[in-house]
């Protein structure tokens, strides 16, 4: 006699995110970031937000586009507006947009029988958006479009070797780098002009993370993910979980760790992560200026990130720099991944580079018309 045999579905899994519908999650927030800012508009079908007066500025503008995969909000669509990014095209969740949705965004800025003065586009340094943005650009060029990219890759984790032909990871140095280019683009300077100081900055700028946990995935369950073990954190984990330097247990200190992550941006004697050229690790002349980022991974609050700020501050100070300006917050995100990083700016010299000090901190200064940036 034939038996029947039910088979018992497992445990649905928690999720570790408040969203609706991950397949929906990113057009909820960008469609969400317009209602908080009014000046913003949404495509839906390119998942591209963009400044309101896109079609009179690009008159007598240059554009900036940022592009990214998802989730780490508040970048880029938090930064579009008024003295910072013409438009921000994002992917899925941790996935480059495509080469279609890049080439849109172009078209945008540069719009067919108009004058345009041309467009950066940046993103940080992974691969799925160098292929992408290459064909959108390859594609836009060939069509006529005037189109300067930029990928940056700041996090001083990943050395020379391990970097290879790939280079390091983006982590926040680009938006350091896109305060100035932006600011000079609403100038009405050149694309040429726009696009040297982009690269300047983003030369002069590292970044090292710290985080307690990976990230989880709102891929409506929960992947299985390798955990940290219990009090340990590992420095150098990249945004999307990626490995870092090392795990570190028992957790140091607040100032230890400061100390520490700040050695792999300054050591200028380190030649497989020496990326700053900085004259001297410590007391160094006509560089002794810095700007300083405090960057939350998603779940450090800003108190959290102002007492390691301040302990950056009095480091940095005992070896001879000075924080000549400081930004903190939630700025690009991992979802809400338990961490923070900490990016710096070599201010130029007065003179004898590509902008002189005095430029640098002008530019930075400027103010902007966005959600997420903080002055």
């Amino acid at each position: 006699m034939a038996t029947e045999t039910q088979t018992k579905l497992p445990p649905a899994k928690e999720t570790f995110h408040f969203i609706n519908d991950p397949t929906e999650a990113i057009n909820d927030a960008l469609i969400g970031l317009t209602h908080l800012k009014p000046s913003l508009s949404y495509n839906r079908e390119y998942k591209t937000v963009y400044r309101n007066d896109l079609p009179t500025f690009v008159q007598d503008h240059v554009t900036t586009i940022g592009f990214a995969g998802g989730g780490h909000e508040p970048m880029f669509g938090g930064f579009v507006g008024h003295n910072y990014l013409s438009a921000y095209v994002s992917g899925n969740v941790f996935a480059s947009p495509t080469a279609a949705q890049i080439f849109e965004a172009i078209k945008m800025c540069q719009p067919k029988g108009g004058k345009s003065m041309g467009t950066l586009i940046v993103c940080g340094n992974y691969t799925g958006d160098i292929l992408n943005a290459g064909l959108a650009i390859t594609r836009a060029q060939a069509a006529g479009y005037k189109v300067h990219f930029t990928p940056v890759g700041d996090d001083v984790a990943v050395g020379r070797k391990k970097g290879g032909k790939v280079g390091r990871r983006g982590l926040s140095g680009h938006l350091m780098a896109l305060k100035s280019a932006c600011a000079l683009a609403q100038r009405g300077e050149s694309l040429e002009r726009v696009a040297e100081v982009m690269e300047y900055v983003a030369g002069n700028v590292g970044t090292i993370g710290v985080a307690f946990d990976r990230v989880a995935l709102p891929n409506a369950t929960i992947t299985d993910l390798q955990t940290l073990p219990p009090a340990t954190i590992e420095l150098g984990m990249g945004a999307h979980g990626e490995p870092g330097l090392q795990q570190i247990s028992p957790i140091p200190s607040p100032e230890a760790l400061t100390s520490q992550m700040l050695d792999l941006i300054l050591d200028v004697s380190d030649k497989d992560r020496a990326f700053i050229p900085f004259s001297a690790s410590s007391h160094p002349t006509a560089d002794n200026e810095v700007v300083m980022l405090l960057n939350s991974l998603g779940s450090t609050s800003d108190e959290v990130l102002a007492r390691f700020a301040e302990l950056a501050n009095a480091e940095l100070e005992k070896r001879g720099f000075k924080v000549r300006r400081l930004t903190l917050g939630p700025l690009v995100t991992s979802l809400k991944m338990s961490g923070f990083g900490i990016t710096i700016w070599r201010l130029p010299p007065d003179a004898g580079e590509t902008m002189s000090r005095a430029q640098a901190l002008e530019l930075w200064d400027e103010r902007v018309d966005v959600v997420a940036w903080r002055q």
